[in-house]
């Protein structure tokens, strides 16, 4: 218990300091748990959407040639695409809902480092702000959030002690950088030009773009897969180690 104020009208004796709660007894830490579970559901519904995508593209290919050659109507070319749209569609949005819940767990995560006095350089807000700052997809800010949360969540180190600034970053940090970052540079040129023909009322568009664009649209949708496989590890591994610096599921 904190020492009690002096009564009233005495003087504090020399040395004496009214007691003030800290950051980390006034703020309560934020839970996790939930949170990466879902965006480990939404990381597998994006990996099976990304596999259905590269199974499901050959057969959209034989279907746009048949349609160009004539083979085959508007109507049953639009058929045969249902798998292959449906897989986009859903990966798409699991795409959508992994931004949102990302941004608030990785926000939660550094609230709670300066809720246990961890001296960061990039603040909550980072965890938002830095996904749309320049250099935009390179992610290069989300990148270093990730990896100073990676070592502030050593659960070996007490509040209040900078040697976790010591710790190394996991390699996972920068495979799910790469996969993120760097690898999508490779389809952006190619991938505009796709979805202008996908957003095109025209059937032939349509057909003409996934004939030509095979070989980019299994590379791209494997580089997927590989990416939401890389997150996933790293979402299990950061939370596994915050949650054990949190002793959030002590606190349950």
């Amino acid at each position: 218990m904190p020492p009690p104020p002096p009564p009233p009208g005495l003087t504090p004796p020399p040395g004496y300091a009214a007691y003030e709660p800290s950051l980390s007894t006034a703020v309560p830490l934020r839970r996790i748990s939930g949170l990466t579970k879902a965006i480990l559901i939404l990381l597998g519904v994006s990996a099976i959407g990304s596999l259905l995508q590269a199974v499901t593209t050959p057969s959209a290919v034989d279907s746009a040639k048949d349609f160009i050659a004539g083979t085959i109507d508007d109507d049953q070319f639009n058929e045969d695409l249902a798998p292959f749209s449906l897989a986009s569609l859903l990966t798409g949005a699991a795409f959508i809902a992994l931004v949102v819940l990302t941004m608030i767990w990785l926000y939660r995560v550094i609230a709670n480092h300066r809720t246990l006095d961890r001296r960061l350089t990039w603040a909550p807000g980072w965890a938002i702000g830095g996904w749309f700052l320049p250099p935009f997809v390179l992610y290069i800010i989300p990148m270093l959030v990730f990896g100073e949360s990676w070592k502030a969540s050593d659960p070996s180190v007490p509040p209040g002690d900078d040697r976790w600034r010591q710790n190394s970053i996991s390699p996972l940090v920068f495979i799910w950088w790469v996969l993120y970052g760097l690898v999508p540079i490779i389809f952006i040129v190619q991938g505009i030009t796709l979805d202008t023909a996908n957003f095109s009322q025209d059937a032939s568009d349509v057909a003409e773009s996934i004939e030509d664009q095979q070989g980019f649209m299994i590379g791209n949708n494997l580089a997927s897969l590989a990416a939401a496989v890389a997150y996933f590890f790293l979402v299990r591994a950061l939370a596994a180690r915050h949650i054990q610096l949190t002793g959030e599921r002590a606190r349950r």
